[in-house]
Order: structure tokens, then sequence, then C-alpha cells
């Protein structure tokens, strides 16, 4: 063997390892579902998510490519055909998520539930009370609306047999003026409402009782990442509240996601269990309020 070819390829090999390793970042697609109370604008809802897209990027160091939407056939689709790395949506599209193969690993510290609504002045105490009153129940097609329909369960109450008229409202602020107008005695809808009514119109309204609580608005992620990949974006997604800039990005996000402060750890089963529970009481309302 000649001992100067030796030597060289000793030295190559050297100098290759004192180099400073490349670091390749990853490219990870990102679903956002912003639902249907949010922003119809791409621009604005682009803008509103950017803090949240930019803090993930920056603590993971890749490369994330979001798509917002605010259809449920859309994303179910997408999800379905396309594979998002991230996901986040509210709980009955991150339970449909998780037979796409996704698994929850992080929620808003803002569970979602709904509330009875009425004038300050009302007569209405509980929601037992309303028997005979006209009232505004969120859609069908939200988390609110069969929670709406859980709470009159509980109450005894049926929306086909107990009331004077059932009004099944998709715009909120419709509902909230027809309250006002004192044609409908109640509405019942998520707490998103109840915040902006009172910023609205502090001390014209009052709360009479509310539904059960599911978890929020959640980050999924593709199970078919690597367990590197995995540990590093929920490492990420958790917690994201504790980091300032974390919780300016949360602070940013209106409409149907608002809320959150810090996002918390959890799993497929809670949004299982969740969901089932808003598909039962999605059954009785297209049972008892056919569309």
């Amino acid at each position: 063997m000649n001992p100067y070819k030796t030597l060289t390829r000793a030295l190559i090999l050297g100098a290759a390892l004192t180099l400073p390793a490349v670091s390749h970042s990853a490219e990870y697609r990102m679903g956002i579902f912003a639902g249907s109370a949010s922003k119809d604008n791409q621009t604005e809802l682009k803008a509103m998510y950017k803090p949240l897209i930019d803090y993930i990027a920056k603590a993971t160091g890749d490369t994330i490519k979001p798509e917002i939407s605010q259809s449920f056939g859309n994303m179910d689709r997408h999800l379905g055909n396309s594979r998002y790395s991230i996901f986040l949506g509210p709980p009955h599209v991150t339970a449909a998520a998780i037979e796409e193969g996704f698994e929850p690993v992080s929620k808003w510290n803002k569970p979602l539930f709904s509330l009875f609504i009425v004038l300050a002045d009302s007569s209405y105490k509980t929601i037992a009370d309303l028997k005979g009153a006209r009232v505004g129940l969120a859609s069908r097609e939200t988390v609110a609306g069969p929670l709406c329909i859980n709470a009159l369960n509980k109450a005894g109450l049926r929306a086909d047999k107990d009331f004077a008229s059932v009004y099944e409202g998709k715009f909120m602020d419709v509902m909230t003026r027809q309250v006002q107008e004192k044609g409908l005695d109640t509405l019942c809808a998520g707490p998103g409402v109840w915040k902006s009514i009172n910023e609205e119109s502090p001390g014209k309204f009052r709360v009479i009782g509310e539904s059960v609580r599911v978890p929020g608005f959640a980050f999924s992620i593709d199970s078919e990442l690597s367990g590197k990949e995995k540990k590093k974006l929920t490492d990420v997604l958790v917690g994201i509240g504790q980091n300032p800039d974390g919780l300016r990005a949360l602070q940013a996000i209106t409409g149907s996601a608002a809320g959150a402060t810090d996002t918390l750890a959890t799993t497929a089963k809670e949004y299982f269990t969740a969901n089932l529970l808003v598909e039962e009481n999605k059954r009785r309302f297209n049972a008892q309020i056919p569309k």
C-alpha cells in the first residue's frame, strides 16, 4: 500500500470530521380550521395566525407552511387527501382527524361550553324555567349547538315539545338582536358570544345556566412522523403560553379559537370521549328539530 496515499486519505478524513455539521431544517405543512365564527377574509385570517406560525417555526427551527380554512367539508377532505404534519382545530374536527391518522398532543386551556343568556331584567332564573319560552340555539353544525341540547336535556326539556318556538341561528349577532328586541326570550351560544355582547352592552344581559364543558381547540400531529419529530413538535406545542412570544401569538387569535392563554397536554382518548358527547347531542338536535 502506498504510504503517501494512506496519509492523504487520513488527512482528508480528519479534516472532514472537524467541519461543522450541516443542519437541515424540516418543512411541515400545518392545517388550521379557524372555525365558522372567525373572520371570513383570508388575508385577515393569515395575519391573525402569523404570530403563531412564526412562533412554532422559530421554536422548532423548521419551516411551517400554513393552510387555513373555515369550511368543515374542505378541511375534512384535506385531512383525508393530504398529509398535514400539524393540524389545529376544534374538538369535533380534531376527533375526525384521529380517524385520519393524527394524534392530539396539545389543547387550548380554554374549554368549550354553551350558555343560556337572557336580558338582565328577564324573569327567567334557570334553564328549567324556560318551558314555554321562545328560544334561540347555536347551529347544530357547531360544538355549541349540541351542547345547548345537552343542557336542555339535563334540565328535563325537549326542543320539539317544551317551547313556544325554537330558532336555530348561524349568526350570533342576529340572535342577540332578537333577544334585545324581545323577539326571543333567550339565546344559547358559546362563551365568545357572551364576551362580545358584554363588551357591546355591559350589564344588559345575564346567564341563567350553562352546559357541560368539553376540551377546546387542539394541535394534532401526523402519526407517521418519526418518534424524534413527534417529541420535538410536542415539546413546542405544549406550554406555548409559558413563553412571552407564544402568549402574544395566542392572544392575537380571535373568533372561534379566541381566548387561550396557554396550551396543555392532551390525548386522543380525551377528544374521542368529547366527540361522543357532541355527536350524541347532535343526533338529539336532528331528531327534535329537523333541518
